[in-house]
């Protein structure tokens, strides 16, 4: 495999590639890779647009169409009309 040297990364830039690396559980190596693959147009992973707030995508578990399958099922879970099952059951008396 080939390597390459980028010099003089702006501070922005570099604190992105970071902040991406930790969020995810990758190296900067891993993201900056990542990153040129979708700039050139060999990846349609794009990282920034990815939901930062669901653990999955945080953890790197779980890929795109998973993680869209996930949602899906929660939803369903949503339209169906029911009380928790948790609830407490007072036991009716006899006469």
């Amino acid at each position: 495999m080939a390597e390459i040297r980028v010099k003089d990364i702006d501070e922005e830039t570099f604190e992105r590639l970071t902040a991406l690396a930790k969020e995810r559980g990758w190296t900067i190596n891993e993201v900056a890779l990542r990153a040129l693959r979708y700039a050139l147009g060999l990846s349609t992973e794009h990282l920034a647009a990815q939901d930062r707030q669901d653990i999955a995508t945080m953890r790197g578990v779980w890929n795109q169409s998973e993680n869209q399958a996930f949602h899906e099922a929660m939803e369903a879970f949503r339209q169906v009309e029911s009380g928790p099952t948790f609830e407490s059951v007072v036991p009716r008396k006899r006469s």
